[in-house]
């Protein structure tokens, strides 16, 4: 095994190298997980469940169709499979995620890493914001993003302790321990109300964006704007209860995500309350589906594309003084 920097599990704050860990603890847990690598475990942190598992790591290479389909086939032999590479590669193995593991249902559990804005200066090529329009209209697939590192372990055990398969969005950068609640507890389809202190407005976020969301949240309530925030870690499936229950109690809602304001959580927002006839207002905090994604600072990208927490403000502003 080659002989790679292992960051101490307490002094990182990276989800990247703390799914790292987690997966490791999984597999000591349950024998029945392996790991596959499309050449990028440094940048992913699997290097960290090569430290503890080297003989339950399968080294693909730069061959993502073949790792996806080497998952399915390990599944069929009992096998726990996590295959993982940059989120902006599942473009080049859709097919065999569509055929070989979600026509299947075949037991992979996918970690697509560098989800979004919050990639590093990775380059336009291994960014990604528009994916979720291609996983989320998958049938069988669950998927996932996590806001912070509890969230993420505890999605983790149950993606394993659940058949069938998944996909995680895992971010690089570094985020909270807990960005929730005491005593949190993940369930798959379902989200949780982070903060309510009134419904002037609704906040709905997915993965790393609560903590953004927090922060808009307590700009708006100086100003004298009460808000009620619900995060949405699973996005397949979704909970649309929790939903219409926001939408009955005010007259706008803003979605904060990591990904493009097409096919991801403003979508799945936007389809659900349609569906239900709620004449609630809806605007979207995200990346521009239009645009390639650019490469730079996250501070630069987050202000590029209006991202930021008083971007949000001024978002529910302009929201609210609508007739």
């Amino acid at each position: 095994m080659a002989q790679f920097t292992i960051p101490p599990r307490e002094a990182t704050q990276e989800m990247r190298y703390q799914m790292g860990y987690a997966l490791a603890d999984l597999a000591f847990e349950f024998p029945q997980i392996v790991a596959l690598d499309g050449d990028l475990r440094t940048s992913s942190g699997l290097h960290i469940f090569e430290h503890f598992h080297p003989d339950k790591l399968l080294k693909a290479g730069i061959a993502e169709q073949n790792m996806i389909s080497m998952a399915a086939g390990l599944s069929q032999e009992g096998f726990i499979p996590f295959p993982c590479t940059f989120d902006a590669f599942c473009r080049r193995f859709m097919d065999q995620l569509y055929v070989s593991v979600a026509y299947s249902h075949a037991n992979v559990k996918v970690l697509g890493a560098y989800p979004g804005l919050y990639t590093g200066k990775a380059g336009a090529t291994h960014q990604s914001d528009k994916e979720l329009g291609l996983l989320l209209r998958i049938p069988n697939l669950r998927v996932i993003e996590p806001g912070c590192h509890l969230e993420m372990r505890q999605a983790l055990r149950v993606a394993v302790e659940t058949p069938g398969p998944f996909y995680f969005r895992i971010v690089r950068c570094e985020v909270a321990e807990n960005e929730l609640a005491a005593g949190y507890q993940f369930r798959l389809g379902r989200g949780v109300t982070v903060l309510d202190n009134g419904c002037d407005v609704g906040l709905v976020s997915t993965s790393l964006m609560v903590k953004t969301a927090k922060l808009a949240a307590a700009k708006l309530e100086r100003k004298g704007i009460r808000v009620r925030l619900d995060h949405h870690p699973s996005l397949k499936p979704f909970d649309r209860d929790l939903l219409y229950d926001l939408a009955a109690r005010t007259p706008a809602i803003v979605t904060l995500e990591n990904h493009c304001t097409s096919g991801g959580l403003f979508s799945l927002v936007a389809e659900a309350l349609a569906a239900k006839g709620a004449p609630v207002r809806v605007g979207a905090i995200g990346t521009d589906p239009d645009d390639f994604i650019h490469t730079g600072h996250v501070n630069d990208l987050m202000a590029r594309y209006r991202m930021t927490s008083d971007d949000v403000v001024r978002k529910v502003e302009e929201m609210l003084a609508k007739p």
